[in-house]
């Protein structure tokens, strides 16, 4: 072997009894690529046992390495198949890729660095490799931390529904509110979402350790945690509270513009968003709105009956239960059918609600993953396919124990 090969073979990590074989440079292609061999008479552990054992035969096979500097670099290797008397013939394991790859273990770890801060589409235009083989290498990686997860420890976890596509394409993120992280993506939004959860996860996480399940008002996530949590808490969430009772004034707004058009324009954001976070234009607007009494607009009670609602969680404690109860009888008796169905809703989640308000149990956290994942959905532009989708939500919220550091090992 000589100085180039050694100085080739140091540079992959290769040990006896692998060694730099041939070196092929072609300019006008702008390729490299390095044959590898190993000695002669050499015998390979088992991939299964590791015991020693003789060759059998071999079949070629490429991986795709870093380019070098500007050459796309490629390794070509007559891969050995040993005979275990034990487990019979196996193919054995090389240490510069991971068995099935059609990639290094050093570009590999490439795209995992970069793909915490670069979209798929940069990392492949950047490693002159398709989008799909980028995805591949990211799932791969993603799959083995997820079986990785230690999920006994889960105690605090929250449902929440998730928006993936246009129209009403959604999935469920299940998240451990106390590891900060997601731990589970289903299709859909109903109980089976949660039933699907507690059958792939078996095994691996208890529902008995379980004490609060955090999530919105839905039936379908009420009707799952019973059946699956019977001791723990059910809790409802400022967030989501909140988010229901925006929902109900925006329907009054939407009502009464259709006659009210030139008192009403333009008041959507103003009327649903919190009021230190207007803007001046915006709490001016307010301002005018909440100045016309005379018009009685149901628009302007229903946005004091949602300001009433929000200062639940500012009360103190030992007044809590007594002002929701006024709450509700505020709301229900409003005579406008929005916040009287929205009162019902609140009594009929009594419970939760303050289960929620004294715990401190809250969705944040789950808001603040899914405002990263928005992020990453923006950037990526739309994906090929779904598995492709949890693999970027992982990425990105998962907190997954994925190594982005050479060097990167491979499960047999």
């Amino acid at each position: 072997m000589d100085d180039r090969s050694s100085l080739f073979a140091m540079a992959l990590g290769l040990n006896r009894p692998w060694f730099v074989s041939e070196i092929k440079l072609d300019t006008a292609k702008g390729r490299l690529d390095l044959d590898i061999d190993f000695e002669k008479g050499t015998k390979f552990p088992c991939p299964k046992c590791g015991k020693m054992c003789a060759l059998h035969d071999t079949t070629f096979k490429e991986w795709r390495h870093l380019d070098f500097f500007q050459y796309q670099a490629y390794l070509h290797a007559r891969v050995p198949r040993a005979t275990c008397l034990e487990h019979g013939v196996l193919q054995v394991d090389v240490p510069w890729a991971r068995p099935g790859s059609g990639f290094t273990l050093y570009i590999e770890a490439m795209i995992m660095a970069l793909s915490s801060e670069m979209t798929v589409l940069a990392i492949s235009e950047h490693l002159h490799l398709s989008d799909d083989a980028v995805w591949r290498v990211l799932m791969h990686h993603v799959n083995l931390a997820k079986e990785k997860q230690d999920l006994s420890q889960i105690t605090d976890i929250a449902f929440d529904e998730f928006a993936v596509g246009k129209g009403h394409e959604y999935v469920t993120l299940v998240y451990d509110l106390n590891g900060k992280r997601v731990v589970y993506i289903a299709e859909g939004k109903d109980k089976g979402a949660v039933d699907e959860f507690i059958e792939a996860t078996r095994g691996r996480f208890d529902p008995a350790q379980v004490k609060r399940v955090s999530m919105d008002m839905s039936r379908a996530y009420i009707a799952a945690a019973k059946k699956h949590f019977p001791r723990a808490e059910v809790v409802f969430d400022h967030f989501h509270v909140i988010k229901k009772a925006n929902e109900s004034l925006d329907k009054v707004r939407k009502r009464e513009a259709k006659v009210n058009m030139d008192l009403l324009a333009k008041t959507k954001y103003v009327l649903l968003k919190n009021p230190i976070n207007l803007t001046k234009s915006q709490e001016k607007r307010r301002q005018d709105l909440l100045a016309m009494k005379e018009m009685d607009l149901d628009t302007v009670r229903s946005y004091h009956i949602k300001l009433g609602l929000q200062k639940v969680w500012l009360v103190p404690s030992f007044l809590t239960r007594h002002y929701l109860r006024k709450w509700i009888q505020w709301a229900t008796r409003s005579a406008i059918p929005e916040m009287v169905d929205l009162g019902r809703c609140v009594k009929d989640h009594y419970a939760g609600i303050l289960a929620g308000i004294r715990s401190g149990i809250t969705n944040a956290l789950a808001e603040g993953l899914n405002n990263k994942i928005r992020m990453a959905f923006h950037r990526a532009f739309g994906f090929k396919a779904p598995a492709y989708r949890d693999t970027m939500i992982f990425l990105v919220a998962g907190d997954l124990p994925i190594s982005r550091d050479m060097p990167i090992t491979h499960s047999k």
